[in-house]
């Protein structure tokens, strides 16, 4: 839930939903930047936008070289990619990157904010580097410096300032502003397990849609139990080389063949994993000793 300091320099040109859209599909990247599987029905009802807008939006983002994508005709969904927001090498930390796995990103203090005062925002967490220190700026530089950056006049910077003290201390002292990073507002994070079993969760849902299971209908305790399998076997899936994600979806393709009703067996697809790991019998989900 990570994005680079280089996508938000290419931000300024974004309209309101194209930043929410972005900051939606980021919760779902794998450490590539990918997202498998976004559906149209989940970001409209997720960010309130039409089906028309959720389209117009995906083309803007990829005009504006934001993200790629391609579509599937099967399921009607998209993998898309949030270029330059690869963090799969062991030096792509050090490049800088903004948090958005922060709670505040996901209320509606934030999504009220304008659009430009959104990316102002996020240009701030960048240069306090996310509460390791305070901005100081010179307020005839600041103003320069923002008033072109951000295309707009004096009086309307200064209201997105006024809007942003909500989340950063902004004063002026000796002729310069102070901004700092409001501890209270950031520091509240979804935990790593909470965004593990977001991205799982998600992974496992756009597999059943996929393989043309019942997913609107489909048990929520069957998808967790089936994503905790990721995190169960994907030692045992790197040991020989494989890809786990690649391994469950061919293990949820498999498990429901044959099955009248089309719904998840989390047993079924424990078994064709174990299977295709080339696993010996043993025990499975709480203690259950049985393959299938």
């Amino acid at each position: 839930m990570k994005l680079k300091y280089a996508v938000l320099d290419k931000l300024l040109s974004l309209t309101n939903k194209e930043i929410d859209f972005l900051m939606f599909i980021a919760r779902y990247q794998d450490d590539y930047g990918h997202i498998i599987g976004i559906f149209y029905l989940d970001v409209c009802t997720a960010m309130g936008m039409s089906k028309q807008t959720f389209y117009n939006t995906l083309r803007s983002l990829a005009d504006k070289g934001i993200i790629t994508y391609s579509h599937s005709d099967q399921t009607h969904d998209f993998d898309i990619t949030i270029l330059n927001n690869d963090f799969s090498y062991p030096e792509s930390f050090k490049e800088g990157y903004v948090d958005v796995a922060r709670k505040i990103f996901h209320t509606s203090q934030f999504m009220q904010l304008k659009a430009k005062e959104k990316i102002l925002l996020l240009l701030f967490l960048k240069i306090t580097h996310e509460n390791s220190s305070s901005y100081q700026i010179g307020t005839k530089k600041f103003y320069d410096k923002y008033m072109d950056l951000m295309g707009v006049t004096k009086r309307v910077l200064r209201g997105y300032l006024h809007s942003l003290k909500q989340f950063f201390s902004i004063g002026i002292k000796n002729g310069k502003y102070f901004i700092t990073f409001l501890a209270s507002v950031f520091k509240p994070r979804l935990e790593q397990r909470e965004q593990r079993e977001q991205h799982h969760g998600h992974v496992v849902e756009v597999s059943c849609r996929r393989s043309k299971m019942k997913v609107a209908d489909q048990d929520t305790e069957q998808i967790n139990a089936t994503a905790k399998l990721i995190v169960q076997y994907r030692n045992e899936a790197k040991e020989t080389g494989e890809n786990i994600f690649d391994l469950l979806d061919q293990s949820i393709q498999k498990s429901v063949r044959g099955i009248k009703d089309g719904y998840l067996r989390v047993k079924s697809v424990h078994y064709h994993l174990r299977k295709a790991l080339g696993i010996e019998k043993r025990p499975t989900l709480d203690g259950d000793s049985s393959v299938f």
